[in-house]
Parts: structure tokens; sequence; C-alpha cells
């Protein structure tokens, strides 16, 4: 078998050969899609879809590695540094059926477009384009060929001609998926007829004698398993024109094929791990990871939690993903730890003693709060406990769930301010509720009414949404990804329409740190304290604490704040988490999906300061604001006990969507042992808390400052930006500085 170790430069120089040149000019292959589309013009959406899966089987040659037993890689225009897709859409064929419809999306551009301007609300995209997973278990059972065969028997008894048109569709699309798997096998036959290394030839005679059968037929084998969640991933990506982030519940859908084959003899564990590291590869060698960019790969795994039974999972399979990061130093793909109650304390270990060593790749979730928040909107307990995330930390059920999750973001500051500016307060949909004289006679008054107004504005864009998601199968529909979710072939639509089993949707919360403390700082000055009047609070925000520079200091430094572990505070906190995710759930989308709470909020605690002024709490104008479920990183209230006990008086299986913790641990002296058991602590901790996603990492903000010095000198320090791992000299200065920031700050 081919070695990793020993071929890993020779493939990474034969990726960059490659990827240097995307975009691949795909014109020819595209004027033929158009001259295709014309002349399907009676046929349904999903048909004229299914001619890019046509396409890329008849006309997209495809590529494979001398030095990587896997294939997945297709000349279809794509780009090198995505994963991303969706919209503005991509080049070549990913984009091609969605660029025909563009004018579908511009009437929401024109309506959030003003909200933008002013960072209140952020977000043109379509649909949420990035954040999908295949249904693996699907595929891994019965292949494309069985769906193939599902789709054809559904289609003799179906007389609808909108599902036929689906139908057939998905019948395309499996048939192209055993024509692309066919020219693989072609071209590492005409290969190996050429002179290449032993160890190339291995690896190509692998990929001759399994991909003309997988994924067309289910795979029998631990390769054969890599190999077609691989395949069917990137091809997703290549023809969907959404990004396929999720590599599945690794652990859970690999172990039986892993078993067999040690039980047969077939394969020892050092050989399944060499096959786990060239399969973890691609994604770091698709990008260029060293590069000045917002590296998100968008591309993570699942390990841990537990099967459908509620048994928990932690095996041989768990083991060799986490050796590879440690051995060989992945950045990438994301890893999703899922831990909760009962489950092998081995998992946290690992993973505690490998962020000790400077491996910040991992997120963590709560199943004993992600689970009961799944089943609280209405899902089985068995399906919920089949879960992954969406990408960064938003969950998803596997095989049957099709979400939206991270494509609308509401800025809680910024809502605040705008009650407070006669200047933003046309914002506001429901700014007619407001007092005519902008004051309350009470802070209950204020509070009902910023609580009023985020109702006001949440229910403007599900109303915005819901229309422009009606015309969602039209403007890119799914029907490759689609035909492996439940509930897609059984009712004969398309997830884009509402065929998954589960369907769910989150706009979410940006900066409810900020909010929170905005709110107690209105409290204690205005109301209580008295200092002074809403009015002159107002005033003094707008110019940015010009004219009382102490009083940004007061507000700051002595007013309550949100993670001072307080009763008076958390029971605020507990109220304003309850009252907000109350305001944002329950509504159903055009194809049925149900709003949820979030507070996953990625980057746009830092891309949506711009243009939010001074806030209540003391902070400045154009500083960032909280991340997630975070107490500003400026409170100097980030004590990690007590904000851990602030954590536990939340109830937060009310945000289906996540609510993410990021915590960042400054380096310890003494032993990597006791660095490695404090790490522990603070999981369990996590857990034990109730706390629902959590990010954790380890940095030394002098040695990022002396790595901006000298990047050259550092190149290898791995950090968590948001929901993604990066080289830190790889990053813009300004997010370096940011993470420096916040590293002092919690440090």
């Amino acid at each position: 078998m081919i070695d990793f170790l020993k071929n890993r430069d020779a493939l990474k120089d034969e990726l960059d050969v490659y990827y240097s040149a995307c975009p691949y000019d795909c014109s020819a292959e595209q004027a033929q899609l158009d001259r295709w589309y014309d002349a399907a013009a009676s046929k349904t959406v999903y048909e004229r879809k299914a001619l890019v899966y046509r396409g890329a089987a008849e006309l997209c040659p495809v590529q494979i590695f001398d030095h990587s037993p896997f294939y997945y890689e297709i000349r279809s225009g794509r780009e090198r540094n995505t994963s991303q897709n969706g919209f503005p859409p991509g080049p070549g064929l990913e984009g091609w059926y969605m660029r025909k419809h563009l004018a579908l999306n511009a009437p929401f551009v024109d309506y959030i477009q003003t909200y933008e301007k002013q960072d209140l609300v952020w977000g043109g995209v379509f649909s949420d384009h990035a954040h999908h997973t295949v249904g693996y278990d699907t595929l891994l059972r019965i292949g494309y060929s069985g769906i193939e065969q599902d789709a054809q028997k559904y289609l003799e008894k179906e007389t609808d001609p909108e599902k036929q048109g689906f139908y057939r569709s998905v019948i395309t699309a499996s048939e192209a998926m055993r024509q692309i798997g066919l020219h693989y096998a072609q071209a590492a036959a005409a290969r190996l007829e050429q002179p290449v290394s032993p160890e190339a030839a291995e690896s190509l005679r692998m990929i001759r004698d399994t991909a003309g059968r997988v994924p067309y037929m289910p795979p029998k084998t631990f390769y054969e398993a890599l190999a077609a969640i691989l395949f069917a991933k990137e091809l997703a990506i290549d023809l969907e024109g959404v990004a396929v982030a999720v590599l599945g519940h690794l652990d859970r859908l690999l172990q039986p094929f892993y078993a067999h084959d040690i039980e047969t003899g077939a394969l020892t564990y050092e050989e399944a791990k060499n096959l786990m590291a060239f399969f973890l590869y691609h994604t770091d060698g698709r990008w260029e990871l060293t590069e000045h960019t917002f590296a998100s790969t968008n591309c993570s795994l699942v390990i841990g939690g537990c099967d459908g039974n509620g048994k928990p999972i932690y095996n041989d399979v768990t083991r060799m993903i986490l050796e590879c990061y440690e051995d060989y130093g992945f950045v990438n793909p994301k890893i999703q730890v899922r831990i909760g109650s009962g489950y092998p304390q081995e998992l946290q270990q690992i993973c505690a003693r490998m962020i000790a060593k400077g491996c910040n790749v991992f997120s963590f979730l709560n199943d004993d709060v992600q689970i009961e928040a799944a089943v609280r909107m209405g899902k089985t307990r068995e399906d919920a406990r089949l879960y992954s995330a969406g990408g960064c930390q938003e969950p998803i059920l596997d095989n049957c769930e099709f979400n939206s999750r991270a494509f609308v973001y509401i800025s809680l500051p910024q809502l605040l301010n705008a009650m407070l500016d006669p200047a933003l307060c046309s914002l506001l949909p429901g700014r007619q509720s407001l007092p005519e004289n902008g004051q309350y006679p009470d802070f209950e008054s204020l509070y009902q009414a910023y609580m009023q107004q985020l109702s006001e504005l949440y229910a403007d864009l599900v109303q915005h949404l819901n229309e422009r998601e009606s015309h969602l199968p039209e403007f890119c529909c799914l029907p490759l990804l689609s035909c492996t979710m439940t509930g897609c072939l059984e009712s004969g639509r398309d997830m884009t329409a509402g065929g998954a089993k589960y369907n769910a949707i989150s706009l979410p919360l940006v900066g409810i740190g900020t909010a929170i403390d905005s709110l107690l700082a209105i409290r204690q000055v205005v109301y209580e304290e008295k200092r002074m009047t809403l009015a002159e609070l107002a005033n003094l925000l707008q110019k940015n604490y010009a004219a009382q520079p102490r009083m940004r200091d007061y507000l700051q430094n002595r007013c309550a704040k949100y993670g001072d572990d307080s009763d008076a505070v958390n029971a605020f906190s507990a109220r304003f988490f309850h009252d907000a995710a109350e305001k944002t759930s329950g509504y159903r989308s055009a194809r049925g999906a149900i709003y949820e709470a979030s507070l996953f909020v990625f980057y746009l605690f830092d891309w949506m300061k711009e243009h939010v002024g001074a806030t209540a709490d003391g902070r400045e104008r154009g500083h960032v604001l909280s991340r997630g479920m975070n107490p500003p990183d400026t409170s100097a209230h980030n004590n990690i006990p007590e904000l851990l006990h602030t954590v536990s008086s939340l109830d937060l299986a009310e945000w289906p969507g996540a609510a993410v913790l990021y915590l960042e641990m400054p380096v310890e002296a003494g032993s990597s042992a006791h660095t490695a058991a404090h790490l522990q602590w603070v999981i369990n901790g996590f857990q034990h808390a109730g706390g629902s996603a959590l990010d954790l990492q380890m940095l030394d903000p002098q040695q990022l400052i002396e790595a901006r010095r000298d990047p050259a000198s550092h190149s290898n320090i791995i950090v968590r930006v948001c929901g993604f791992s990066a080289y830190f000299t790889s990053l813009d200065p300004e997010i370096q500085d940011e993470i420096i920031e916040r590293s002092f700050a919690n440090g």
C-alpha cells in the first residue's frame, strides 16, 4: 500500500500543480449546457438542473493523482480555494444553473441592502449555500444504484408531472455518478500503461479496481467507504452549486467497515490509519493555506457522540483520526467532538492533550443539550442522536435534514442603538410602536420595547425570506443531494421544496453579550443611579463618548456585566436568552422549515462592527462585538469558572441552532500533563454546565506578536479564528490583530 508519510511531499506537489491552474476553462462545456437547456424548455426545473450532471459525465475530464489512492476531482471549472460555493455563484458548472436565475434574488438583495449598510442585518445570499451534508448512511448502505432503483420504482407509480421530473433527475444523477466513476477507473488504467513508481502503481490499481463500482454500488471495505464519502462530497460541491461542508460522523459510519476488514485480515490498524491520512489530507492539499486569505475551507468531520440507540461511540476509527492530526499536523477538516454524560473520558483526554500542544482544531458539541434541543423542535430522539455540525458548529441531523443556519444575521447591539438614535430608527419595521419622545418611564418598558422590535424585525425578515424561498427550487434545486436524504424520494420532492424529513432554518443573533451589557448599563446608570437620562446617554453614544470619556470608563468598568456570576445578572441574562429565543423561534418558511433560535455568529462579530456606533456598555464605535454567546472580550469578566456558572443558569436547549462559547486559554507554565488536565476540566465543566457548543484553544499572545514580526519562524502556529482553524501567519493583519487582542483579553 502506498505510504502517506513517504509520499506526502510528492502529493502536495501534484496537487499544487493541478490546483494552481484553477479554475480551468469550461466555456465550451457550459455552451453545450446552454444548448441542452434551451432544448429542454418544456421540462421541469429538476430535469433542467440534471443537465449539469449529464454534462459532467459526458464533457468534463476527470483528474487522478499518482500519489493518492482516492478519486474525487473533476475539471468542472471550480476555483481552488472553494468549498463555500453558493452566492454569488462560482465559476464553471457549479454556478451555471444559478447564474441563469439571478433575477430571482434581486428583490431580496434590494430589501436587505438598507439593513446591511448600517450593519443591522447582514446577508444577501439566497440561502445557506455552505453547510450541507450528503446522506452518507443511505449512500454507504445502497449506493447510487440502489437510489436509482428506488427512484425508478417511484417514477413508475407517479402521475404528478413535477414529481415525475424530480425522479427522472435523480435517475440522471445516479447514472452520471456511475459514468464518472468509470472515467476514473479508465484514467487509472491508462496511467498504469505509463512509467510510474511502484507505490504510485499500487495507488492507481486501487482506483482502477474500485472506481468503476463504488459509489455506484455500495462499498464493502474500509477503503471503499472512504472513497465513496469523498467522491460524493466533492462531486456534489462541483455540480450542485452549494457547499457540502460535512465529511460525516466518521467513526460511526466507518467502524463497521473497519471491523469487517480487521476480522477478515484484509487490513491492519496502521494500514487503515494510512488510508485515513490520505483521505483527510485532500482538504489541506486543495487549499492555499499559507496565503493571506480568509481561509475557511468549510470542511468538517464529527467524532464521538452516540448512535441512534444512544450507545457511545469511541473506537479505533476515532483514535486513528486524532492520531493523524497529531502525527501529521493537519489543519483541516475541522474536528467536531461530540461529548455528553456517560461517554468515555479518554476522548476528552486526548483532545485536551492535543490542544495543550497547539493543535487548535476542535469544537465540542454537548449531546446533553443538542439532542434535547432537537427533540423539543419535534424531531424523534433516535434521529436527534444522529447529528453532525454543518461546517462550524451548526447542528444538522444526519441523512434526514435540510437546514439553512448561516446566511442572514441580526445585530442585537445595533437594534438597541436604532431605538435610541433617530437617524437609525427608520430602519425598524416596528418603529411606529416606539414612543415619540424616545423616552421610557422605567427600564421594564424599554426592555419590552426592545424585545418587541426584535420580534417585528424578525417577522419582517421571515416574510421577505419566505417570498424568496418560494423560488428556491427554480433558483437552485439539488436532486443529487436530495436523493440521499430520507423523505425526498418518498415524497417526490427536492430538498429545496421541503422534501427532506426535517427542515430547519435560523437567522443567528450577533453580539448578545454586548446587548446584555448595554441593557444592564442603561438599567444601572439611567434608571437605578439616575446619573443621566436616556436621552443624554443616547446623545453621548452618538458622539462616541467624546464629551464624557470618564462616563465611558464608568459604563465599562463600574456597571454589572454578563458573566460576572452575580445572581441578579444571571437572572437577567437567563431572561434575555429565553425571550430572544422565543422571539426568533417557531415561524415557518416557504418550504415548511421551522425557524430555530441560533447564536452561531461565525466572524460576523467583526464584519458587522463598522457601522455600529458606541454602545452603552462602554464599547466605542467600530470595535468588535461579542462573539457567539460570550461576554464582550473587553468586559474583564471572562473568569472561566464564573462564566461556566453563568452558562449553567441558561437553558441553551432553547437554541437548537447552537449557542457557541469561545474560550481562549493562556499558555500555562509547568508540565504539559498539568495543562492537559486543566483543559479537560474546562471541557467537562462546559458539558456539566449545560453548554451547547464550545470552541477552545490555547494561545500565547506574546508568541503571536512575535509571529507577526517574524512569520517564517512561526509558520506552524494554528489558531481558531471563529468556526474554523488556520495558520496564524496566513491570516490578514486585521484578523491577526483581532486574535491577539482577544488572547490578551482572555489571558
